[in-house]
């Protein structure tokens, strides 16, 4: 076995148009538009495009791709801090401080989020409100982020779920302070929506690891040998993702457990040959240092893996 162990690599990543005419023509408004230039009616709560991520396909729980393709995420709109910088307090008793208190939106194709039914902002324009989301919308225990003291929190487990998560907040406009109805209504009227409405980019949280194995003497075809766990010893088995903080200290800050415990896969089934295959892809507290166990049908070897690439 030891002889065969010689011969095995692993390798490691870390993953206006202008008409012009004679005659003056009038455009019909689309009934949807109407709140643009009526200010009896409701403004919707609207993104610009562009809501995506540096990550298309889901492989071992990890979101690949540039979209955010039909995934279930955590849409939150709370009020940002009143004029004199005091920060507010997120609560149902404190009317209009909570527009939308984490809604499951699923993405389209495109990565676009639209809620159905249509979301408003209030009349009074008495709060600028800010949009946090996150990925996944539910742990394993099917619990969603919550709302405790002000701060909305979520726990998952660790090893094999993405944990994406994404903010918008407003610069002002024409000394118009976003996002309220005030705000995106004068945004539409000047057409800079693409500049100015709130845009969702999410970025990952977790280092993933993917693990590549290959036999080194390419005149062996067949090593007779698979691939049978993976997993990174002495880590965090989970983490809690701070997706809005009312005191504007912790939003997106993710915080791993300080167990030391084991993530990773059993049961894998991978054959070692001369042609590097995928064993599997392990998504960890980011750290410059991983110890890897990777178990053999004939056994299990351990050792240091030095991450170079910290691209999550």
């Amino acid at each position: 076995f030891v002889s065969i162990m010689k011969k095995i690599f692993l390798f490691i990543s870390v993953a206006a148009l202008c008409a012009i005419s004679c005659t003056k023509t009038v455009q019909p408004v689309d009934d949807a538009d109407k709140w643009i230039n009526d200010e009896s009616l409701k403004v919707p709560v609207q993104f610009a495009s562009g809501t995506q991520v540096e990550t298309k396909a889901i492989n071992y729980g990890r979101i690949e791709g540039n979209v955010m393709n039909t995934l279930y995420v955590g849409v939150m709109a709370v009020a940002e801090k009143q004029s004199d910088g005091t920060p507010v307090v997120w609560s149902e008793s404190l009317s209009g401080s909570i527009l939308i208190d984490n809604t499951m939106v699923t993405t389209s194709e495109t990565g676009e989020i639209v809620f159905t039914p249509a979301v408003y902002y209030p009349y009074g324009n008495v709060y600028a409100y800010s949009f946090y989301s996150y990925y996944p919308y539910t742990n394993a225990g099917g619990q969603a982020a919550a709302n405790v003291g002000g701060t909305y929190s979520i726990t998952y487990d660790l090893g094999d779920t993405d944990i994406l998560w994404a903010n918008s907040v407003a610069s002002d406009y024409e000394g118009l302070k976003g996002f309220n109805a005030a705000y995106c209504r004068a945004v539409r009227q000047a057409g800079v929506q693409s500049q100015y409405f709130p845009k969702l980019q999410y970025k990952h949280l977790l280092t993933a690891i993917v693990f590549n194995v290959v036999g080194k003497d390419a005149t062996i075809s067949d090593y007779d040998l698979n691939v049978t766990g993976v997993h990174i010893l002495n880590t965090s088995t989970q983490a809690t993702l701070t997706v809005a903080d009312s005191q504007g200290v912790s939003s997106g800050v993710l915080t791993g457990s300080e167990d030391g415990g084991s993530i990773g896969f059993d049961n894998l089934n991978v054959p070692l040959t001369s042609s590097s295959s995928v064993a599997c892809t392990i998504l960890a507290m980011p750290a410059s240092s991983y110890t890897a166990q990777i178990c053999f049908s004939k056994g299990c070897d351990s050792r240091e893996l030095e991450i170079t690439n910290s691209d999550n």
